[in-house]
């Protein structure tokens, strides 16, 4: 009888440290970010990680220079006791090259270095191309595929020389425009930048997969059809 509640109490206690163990996410952007917090909390409710902990720190148009020079959000990334901070450049720096792509990855060195020495992992939110291409940028990005592939490019460069994890977004983003031409065009607003409710879904389900290893079974949302989450959520698990 003894050994029995022996082993129960056990079991007790490690259940308990499981349910105390509160996955801390911090978000850093702009407004390719901010759309997250309440899709992915919908998501993280669904799923046995509800009692993650999300913070947002974001600025319409913001760099990652720009927020590493904030003395606010280091000391935030600093005193946050985080298990991740997620970061997300501006939706074209990375692959402009020159002094652009030399910002970037100057930043994200600087962010990662002072993101692990606080005790936590650094994760690069890999974004997407514009829809038709950028018109402010023609000759560097005349179409979806010519961007993506740049971006991809720098933000996997990016994660390999700072150990950070990789959050795939523009590549999945890549892979259901592909199979679904209706639905990629539909994950867009209609500036053909910002992500829709059905892009945003896209999004936070690949951070569901990366921060959690979630499996992505029977996600729903008002925003997608069954058909269509499965088509995301299986582009997601088509990557591995």
């Amino acid at each position: 009888m003894k050994k029995v509640c022996s082993l129960l109490l056990l079991i007790t206690l490690c259940l308990g440290l499981v349910e105390a163990a509160k996955p801390r996410v911090l978000f850093i952007g702009n407004s390719y970010t901010a759309p997250l917090k309440g899709t992915l909390t919908t998501l993280l409710d669904q799923s046995p990680h509800s009692n993650a902990e999300l913070s947002f720190i974001t600025k319409g148009g913001a760099t990652l220079t720009q927020h590493l020079e904030t003395e606010a959000t280091i000391q935030t990334i600093q005193t946050g006791n985080w298990d991740f901070v997620v970061l997300q450049e501006q939706s074209q720096t990375p692959a402009l090259g020159g002094q652009y792509t030399a910002s970037f990855n100057k930043a994200v060195n600087e962010l990662c270095e002072i993101i692990q020495d606080a005790g936590a992992r650094p994760v690069l939110y890999l974004t997407w191309g514009r829809r038709d291409g950028d018109a402010r940028n023609p000759n560097l990005f005349p179409d979806f595929e010519t961007m993506q592939g740049k971006l991809s490019k720098a933000y996997r460069e990016a994660a390999r020389k700072n150990d950070a994890l990789l959050a795939p977004v523009g590549e999945v983003w890549s892979a259901v425009r592909e199979k679904d031409p209706a639905l990629g065009k539909a994950l867009y607003q209609k500036d053909g930048s910002h992500p829709s409710t059905k892009g945003t879904f896209l999004i936070s389900c690949v951070f569901l997969k990366v921060l959690c290893d979630d499996p992505l079974a029977n996600l729903t949302s008002k925003s997608v059809t069954q058909s269509e989450a499965e088509a995301i959520t299986g582009a997601i698990d088509s990557r591995e």
